[in-house]
């Protein structure tokens, strides 16, 4: 009942020191759960013969770094934990090797083509097996609440703005949802991403973004927790609200000797 393919780490996503960038895990999931829906008939081509399409509203990660490296092989498994009259709860799992390198889950709607307005799964959902197994327990993917301690002043600038390129697009000609995660990521200053490592993060789209749309990401620190916010520069409209969570590089190197 889980659905399982293996992809290599190309050399375009990888960071300078030749490891995977780790919210390009989220890529894979996507493209996994592509071919699951395309096995089954109800791909995005597929359904879109009958005026609809699949949307992503909802997505909540884990990371167990370190990644692997260049050309390194990742196994990607999901599966479907259940469905309701509109919404299909979407599990998965990454793995290299005898190494567990993510954890996630999402909600997928089916939806007009149009108006984006989400349906009724219907007969499409039946077309999936159900999995009762499920990586995060009492995930309800509650709304995202902005830390309200304001900006983060002792990192100086923590908002960027950058334009939608054509490139970023998906198959509803809408900003990706994938390409969410590192415009939100643009806005942590870099000295912090340099000496942390991403541990996860969950995110909520509000609205889609579209060709040439400028968008601002900004983001609030606590601890070692940002929540994110990316909104349209012109219309001040919110995209979305993100948390992502972080852990210090030394103190996982530290934690690797130890359980060696």
């Amino acid at each position: 009942m889980k659905f399982t393919r293996t992809y290599s780490v190309r050399g375009s996503e990888i960071n300078p020191d030749y490891t995977l960038k780790d919210y390009y895990l989220g890529m894979y999931f996507q493209e996994c759960f592509a071919e699951y829906a395309a096995s089954k008939g109800a791909a995005a081509y597929d359904v879109a013969k009958i005026g609809l399409t699949w949307i992503t509203s909802d997505i909540r990660m884990e990371f167990f770094p370190p990644m692997p490296l260049w050309r390194d092989s990742i196994g990607v498994s999901v599966w479907i934990h259940k469905t309701g009259a509109a919404r299909m709860f979407v599990n998965f799992k990454a793995e290299c090797g005898n190494k567990t390198l993510a954890k996630g889950a999402s909600i997928q709607l089916i939806a007009d083509m149009e108006t984006h307005k989400p349906q009724k799964l219907g007969r499409i959902a039946g077309l999936f097996e159900i999995d009762s197994e499920h990586v995060f327990e009492g995930e309800h993917f509650d709304k995202i609440e902005q830390f309200d301690n304001g900006c983060c002043a002792d990192f100086g600038t923590t908002q960027t703005t950058q334009t939608v390129r054509y490139d970023d697009l998906d198959f509803n000609m809408h900003l990706n949802n994938v390409r969410y995660i590192p415009r939100a990521l643009e806005a942590v200053p870099i000295e912090y991403r340099l000496s942390h490592s991403l541990m996860g993060y969950r995110i909520k789209f509000e609205r889609e973004a579209k060709f040439g749309d400028e968008i601002t990401s900004i983001c609030t620190k606590r601890g070692n927790s940002f929540t994110h916010r990316l909104y349209n520069a012109k219309s001040g409209i919110s995209l979305c609200g993100m948390q992502t969570d972080w852990k210090p590089i030394k103190y996982l190197q530290t934690a690797e000797k130890i359980s060696d």
